[in-house]
């Protein structure tokens, strides 16, 4: 069943028209695109991420055990901290390939999903069907205090605005709705790996915090992860400009070795990740290559 959708200008509610959903409001239209609605101008250049990657990956966040053990502790994460998870409503904004939704989606979770990228949803849709898939534009968003839960996963970090994304986050949530959240940690991390991905920052932990109060949310849990692994990615970081130049800023993140499966080493750091997965239930990580945040809606800042 559609769900009810707004018109990301003025906030009205959309009419379905055939192949399209129309505001009466201020009378813009958006398309159904192969199944799809459609809120994102196609003709509008997006330099957030190299959508050419996306074949690649829909292999790769298989067997990857960087995506398989982040998948997994946010699974753990929500079925422990959000007590009407089977009743609850969830949204994936930039789910990509689809790889975080088919999870939650295989394991019981009412997700649906959103990504600025036809392409990735075309992807999505083998994965998941085509139902509860929106082209959308975190900045301005179609929903208006609708769900449950949002989920939003390395995305952040490649948003100009990151705050006013957050701001959209917090209209679209039912008024005691949360958010999960993880980005890359640690400012000086930062090396080619984060050029070639296109992000635009790489967050400290209390940054992130306090950009998250400011647009209306309280925090629940706010932890690291890559824990064990973090010795390992601080040397390769830090060392990498001695291998990677100036020649090699436009290189396709395809070309990385931090996304290469290498067998053994893919199945030891998999079993890390799973340990911190435990860890992860009882206390919050000190330090990490990445975050993990669970913040809930405060009735403070009201929708407008």
């Amino acid at each position: 069943m559609r769900r009810v959708l707004h018109c990301p200008g003025c906030k009205n509610i959309l009419r379905e028209v055939s192949d399209r959903y129309f505001c009466q409001n201020c009378a813009h239209s958006y398309p159904i695109v192969d199944g799809i609605p459609s809120f994102v101008d196609q003709n509008v250049t997006i330099d957030s991420f190299d959508p050419s990657a996306f074949e690649f990956l829909f292999a790769m966040e298989q067997k990857h055990f960087w995506h398989i053990g982040r998948r997994e502790i946010i699974l753990d994460v929500l079925r422990r901290n959000i007590p009407s998870l089977a009743r609850s409503r969830m949204l994936e904004i930039g789910c990509g390939n689809g790889s975080v939704l088919a999870y939650l989606k295989q394991n019981g979770i009412n997700i649906e999903g959103g990504d600025i990228f036809l392409q990735a949803l075309r992807f999505c849709q083998r994965r998941v069907g085509f139902e509860g898939l929106y082209h959308i534009d975190i900045l301005a968003l179609p929903f208006h205090n609708d769900f449950d839960i949002i989920g939003i996963f390395d995305v952040l970090e490649h948003i100009d605005n990151d705050e006013k994304a957050l701001a959209q986050i917090n209209q679209a949530l039912k008024p005691t709705g949360s958010l999960i959240l993880t980005v890359p940690a640690h400012k000086f991390l930062w090396s080619y790996f984060d050029v070639h991905s296109c992000h635009r920052r790489r967050y400290n932990k209390g940054e992130l915090a306090t950009k998250l109060e400011r647009n209306g949310f309280i925090i629940k849990k706010i932890s690291f992860w890559m824990f064990f692994l973090f010795p390992l990615l601080v040397v390769i970081r830090l060392t990498s400009d001695m291998f990677h130049g100036k020649k090699d800023e436009k290189q396709n993140i395809k070309a990385s070795p931090e996304v290469r499966t290498i067998p053994i080493i893919n199945e030891v750091f998999l079993g890390l990740l799973r340990l911190e997965k435990q860890l992860v239930r009882h206390l919050n990580l000190p330090f990490g290559a990445s975050l993990l945040v669970l913040a809930e809606k405060t009735n403070g800042k009201q929708s407008e």
